[in-house]
Formats: C-alpha cells, sequence, structure tokens
C-alpha cells in the first residue's frame, strides 16, 4: 500500500512539472509576441523600393544612387551616376597606348565626366580621345603620364577643346594639360589663358620656350597651378610687344 502511494505522489509531481513547465512557455510565448508588436514600424514598404510615410505624402527613396564599377570591352573603369549616364574613373585592364574615351559605354551609358586622377600616372597611355558627350574633367585626370604625347577632343565638344594636342576649356580661359611628350620645343599660348592647372606643365622634357600672346603685364595675371617646372624654366617671349 505504501509503495502504491508512492508511486501516485512521484506520478502526481511529474503531471504538476509538466503543467508548469507549459504555464511558463505559454507565458514567455506570449510576452515575445507583445514585444514583437510594439516594435513593428510605423511605415509600411511599398514596392520599388519606398516607403509610404504615416499620414499619407509622397514616398520616400530609401536607397541611393547606384555607385557600381564596371568593366566594358575597351576595359576602362566606370562608375554608373545612376540617370545612364556615368563617369570613367580609371584604366582598368585597358592596355590600349592610344586611349579612346567612349561617347556610350558597352552597357549603353553615357560617358559625361572624367574622374579627379583618372589616368594620373599611366606609363602606357600616349595619346587620349575625348568624346563630345564629357562635360567635366576632375583635377590632375591626366596628370604625370610620362609618355603621352597628345590629346585631342571632339570638335563637338561644347566644354573642352585641344590646341594643337595641348587640353584647354572651350573658352581657352584654362589649360588643364600639356602632354609631357608634346613634340617640338616651342608652343603659343594664346591671350584669353587666365588660369594655368596644377602639374599642366610637368616633366615636359621637350619644351624650351613658350610664346604668349599678351603682354609681359598680362603674364603676370595668370593663375599658374602648382608644380609647372617646365613651365617656369621655358622662355616666355610676348607677342604683343614684338
Amino acid at each position: 500500500m505504501r509503495a502504491q502511494n508512492q508511486i501516485l505522489m512521484v506520478a502526481l509531481a511529474v503531471v504538476f512539472a509538466i503543467a508548469l513547465a507549459l504555464t511558463v512557455a505559454m507565458i514567455c510565448l506570449s510576452a515575445m509576441r507583445e514585444e514583437e508588436a510594439g516594435q513593428a514600424p510605423a511605415t509600411t514598404p511599398s514596392p520599388g523600393g519606398t516607403q509610404a510615410p504615416e499620414g499619407g505624402g509622397a514616398p520616400q527613396l530609401t536607397t541611393g544612387l547606384p555607385a557600381t564599377t564596371e568593366t566594358p570591352d575597351d576595359g576602362l573603369l566606370y562608375r554608373s551616376n545612376g540617370d545612364g549616364s556615368c563617369t570613367l574613373i580609371g584604366i582598368g585592364s585597358c592596355q590600349d597606348a592610344f586611349v579612346v574615351i567612349p561617347a556610350y559605354t558597352a552597357t549603353g551609358e553615357r560617358v559625361t565626366s572624367i574622374a579627379p586622377q583618372a589616368l594620373m600616372g599611366c606609363q602606357s597611355v600616349t595619346a587620349v580621345q575625348i568624346p563630345e558627350t564629357v562635360e567635366q574633367i576632375g583635377s590632375l585626370a591626366f596628370a604625370a603620364c610620362p609618355n603621352l604625347i597628345y590629346i585631342s577632343v571632339s570638335d563637338s565638344n561644347p566644354y573642352y577643346c585641344d590646341l594643337e594636342g595641348v587640353l584647354c576649356t572651350a573658352d581657352r580661359k584654362t589649360l588643364i594639360l600639356y602632354p609631357p611628350l608634346r613634340a617640338g620645343s616651342a608652343f603659343f599660348l594664346p591671350a584669353s589663358i587666365t588660369r594655368i592647372e596644377d602639374m599642366a606643365f610637368y616633366q615636359c622634357i621637350y619644351l624650351t620656350s613658350v610664346r604668349y600672346g599678351g603682354s609681359a603685364a598680362d603674364w603676370e595675371r595668370i593663375a599658374i597651378g602648382q608644380k609647372n617646372y617646365s613651365l617656369t624654366a621655358a622662355a616666355v617671349i610676348y607677342a604683343a610687344e614684338d
């Protein structure tokens, strides 16, 4: 009889323990659900990467512009601007001595800008062709390319031009780059030039003289950037004083 009572007590204890465990589990589950409900976002995401704010109103974009880098068939590196245009950012795997920057990449994006220092220091580049689509060229984009001989710009480009292979703005007020290996020892600099960019005349080994279209006083007013050693070492002849 005593043994039966002990078995009964053990069974009751097991049943009580199971019931207690189930109760605790139900309480925890309920608490977790209440916590999740309290942390639910106030806005509901809508298709296309937008969110609908509380109280109505226009949806707000939650993602920025694409910033992917791609290498089309020409090997050059581009960064998408997210609006059908892109920026040339580097030489990539391109091994061409004559680098032809296309108006459109192989993926169909319009090349509208060249990033600062995009081809800076590229030893393999001897010539560069810039299309009519380029609207902006960053600082030092072609600087310190020791074997660069010539830069050509499409006649249809409204922002930039070349003066016998020398890169300038279309208004001929800013000289951007004089290729280091440009042929000839003399160069005619128009009187319209008011600024010469940093390193525009860097390691130009053949340049010995500059014929300037203005006067000595005009020359002094030109803003000449840093590291233009070849220019400052060259003899300057003032055409306006001939």
